[in-house]
């Protein structure tokens, strides 16, 4: 019988190993489900989204403040109030941002000024629209370029501006400093009123045409704008510039505005937030940019704006969906905006969850059952065997008497679930069929 022994030993073994395996299939399994519903569970009950958003959206009187105003209305329509704060420009929108100040998350920057090196914790929720740097002159006989501007008066935007900054940075390219050349800290329609009245012999701003300083000094008399002759060299200076070319008549048909074609360069408008804002503002915010400027402008074809092209600091993940369309507004279509919020982030989530999730539930019990089977059928190949060896040899009953008496005590030492008793009692019976068997062998040789 030592190869019933050995058969049994390699069964054991292999019954281990078996075990082992299903164990490590059910540990990772479970593994994965835990996860994946620890975060679906995250991400239904992630706090609710704010009722009110700071943005820092410049000088009152600035395009950045009247855009942000339309960007109010759009979230007031889903109860969300974005409470606009006025601020010096684009370089102070920037810093509050940076700092967290005044509760601001959100800002209307001007693109070149810093990078995510510069200002981390801060990402892009897309460039809006195109910002000419406009280069005004008050006079009969205007400058070629910028290097021409050696002793006059030029306004350059006001302390804390983007246009300061920007203004700064291309005379000094020039070859400016400040006692080449007397610049003047006023901007917007400061500047324009001063320029129109010759106060200033130049100003340059940095406004989307619709700005109302910009319209002033475009429709004034004695001011007229003066193009970039070497708007190339510029943008391969600093390539978060673009060239434009504004052809004559587009911004006034009517009296011809500019006369001519105007070469200038402009930089981006982009909408910024911190890194930790609500994706459900984000979702907001995006679609109200895209309402307030997907249309065609003056200096963009339809669809064009807003998109990611600025990257000075990397793109919100949650804006990238945006964009992607993977955010559709089909639900709120019929339900509220909150609940259609929650059912389409469910869905996201919930979907992959499921689709690994079903497979794996129905595996586990499946495995679960094959072990607890295998525990008692894997003894039926025991009996089968004493009884092929009692059929070649009537010798080995009384051996197999033994076997059978060590595969008793064995079965009667099994953990059975209940569910499964019926079948485990089946093998006992099994058992004492063979017992009879074998003690009916050992009576006839007896005989």
């Amino acid at each position: 019988m030592s190869r019933l022994s050995d058969l049994t030993r390699w069964e054991e073994a292999q019954f281990r190993r078996m075990r082992w395996l299903m164990w490590i299939v059910a540990g990772t399994a479970s593994a994965v489900l835990i996860g994946l519903f620890a975060l679906l569970f995250q991400v239904l009950v992630q706090p609710a989204p704010p009722r009110s958003v700071v943005i820092s959206a410049g000088p009152a009187d600035g395009a950045y403040y009247a855009f942000a105003k339309r960007y109010r209305a759009y979230l007031a329509r889903y109860g969300v109030d974005l409470v606009l704060k006025e601020s010096n420009g684009s370089l102070d929108n920037l810093r509050r941002l940076q700092q967290r100040r005044d509760g601001v998350q959100v800002a209307l920057v001007q693109g070149g000024l810093a990078s995510s090196a510069d200002a981390p914790g801060i990402v892009t929720l897309g460039s809006l629209f195109y910002e000419p740097v406009w280069f005004f002159w008050h006079g009969k006989r205007p400058p070629a370029y910028l290097a021409e501007l050696r002793g006059k008066r030029v306004a350059v935007g006001g302390e804390g501006s983007g246009v300061r900054d920007l203004a700064l940075r291309l005379l000094a390219a020039n070859g400016f400093n400040e006692k080449s050349a007397r610049m003047d800290p006023v901007g917007g329609l400061d500047a324009a009123a001063k320029l129109e009245s010759g106060a200033l012999d130049a100003a340059i701003l940095v406004n989307a045409p619709e700005a109302p300083a910009v319209q002033q000094l475009l429709h004034a008399k004695s001011v007229r704008p003066i193009g970039f002759r070497r708007a190339d060299a510029y943008t391969r200076h600093y390539p978060f510039l673009e060239k434009i070319v504004i052809p004559a008549g587009a911004l006034d048909l009517a009296q011809n505005i500019p006369v001519e074609d105007l070469t200038v360069v402009a930089v981006t408008a982009n909408l910024l937030a911190a890194d930790d804002l609500h994706p459900v503002i984000v979702d907001l915010l995006v679609e109200a940019a895209r309402e307030v400027h997907g249309g065609s402008g003056l200096l963009n074809r339809p669809g064009e704006f807003p998109s990611l092209r600025d990257r000075d600091f990397p793109p919100s993940p949650d804006a990238e969906r945006n964009y992607r369309g993977q955010y559709s507004s089909f639900l709120r279509r019929y339900m509220p905006f909150w609940l259609s919020v929650w059912v389409q982030r469910f869905l996201f989530f919930a979907i992959p969850v499921l689709a690994i999730g079903i497979p794996l539930l129905r595996f586990l019990p499946a495995t679960y059952r094959w072990g607890v089977r295998r525990r008692i059928y894997r003894w039926y190949g025991e009996l089968k065997f004493l009884e092929l060896s009692l059929q070649r040899d009537a010798g080995a009953a009384a051996s197999g008497l033994k076997h059978l008496a060590d595969i008793e005590q064995r079965v009667g030492a099994l953990r059975v679930p209940p569910a499964y008793a019926g079948e485990y009692y089946t093998l006992r019976t099994h058992i004492g069929l063979v017992r009879e068997q074998l003690e009916a062998r050992l009576k006839e040789r007896a005989a």
